[in-house]
């Protein structure tokens, strides 16, 4: 026997992750299109109610109410669907420069997840037909992670590209700015 008999292909490669990423992408598509309401996550010395039973309350009245449910969840679960399928066409095109994978996955699922709930919010329209909760707080975390997501995205890319012109030991010379 030699090592030859023995290699095989590795367990988790791009069709796993293409796989795991259009199941995510499809769950969270359902959850958006249902207006499935958003875990609650609790906030440091708040003096709220506790967020898990915050989420229950959200999920009873989604489970109660008689209708058509809509909810401005329904923007970070289509913004989360959009970012996993785009993440697909990422990982079955690796030939793909970062540019063009930044374009098809972090811009559509960045224009649902960021502008949806600002201008529904803005427009003073209520957060769920089937709740009683207000969007400010939920509006606000969700921009502010994706906004400081993309600077610190930028940064780490930026801090990259001018480690590696410092690398050289005799580096060319720049042209002026």
């Amino acid at each position: 026997m030699t090592i030859a008999d023995f290699d095989v292909e590795p367990a988790v490669g791009p069709r796993f992750w293409a796989r795991l990423l259009g199941i995510a992408g499809l769950v969270t598509g359902v959850l958006a299109i249902i207006g499935w309401p958003l875990p609650i996550v609790s906030g440091r010395g708040s003096s709220e109610r506790h967020a898990w039973a915050r989420t229950v309350q959200g999920v009873q009245d989604w489970m109660a109410h008689d209708g058509w449910r809509m909810s401005g969840s329904s923007w970070a679960w289509g913004g989360l669907a959009v970012l996993a399928l785009g993440g697909v066409v990422a990982v079955v095109r690796p030939a793909w420069n970062d540019r063009w994978r930044v374009a098809v996955v972090v811009v559509p699922g960045g224009v649902l997840l960021v502008p949806g709930p600002l201008v529904q919010w803005a427009a003073g329209a209520p957060y769920s037909n089937y709740g009683l909760q207000w969007t400010g707080g939920t509006v606000v975390g969700i921009a502010a992670v994706c906004v400081g997501g993309a600077l610190f995205t930028a940064f780490r890319r930026l801090a990259r590209r001018e480690a590696r012109q410092s690398d050289d030991v005799n580096p060319p010379p720049r042209r002026p700015r």
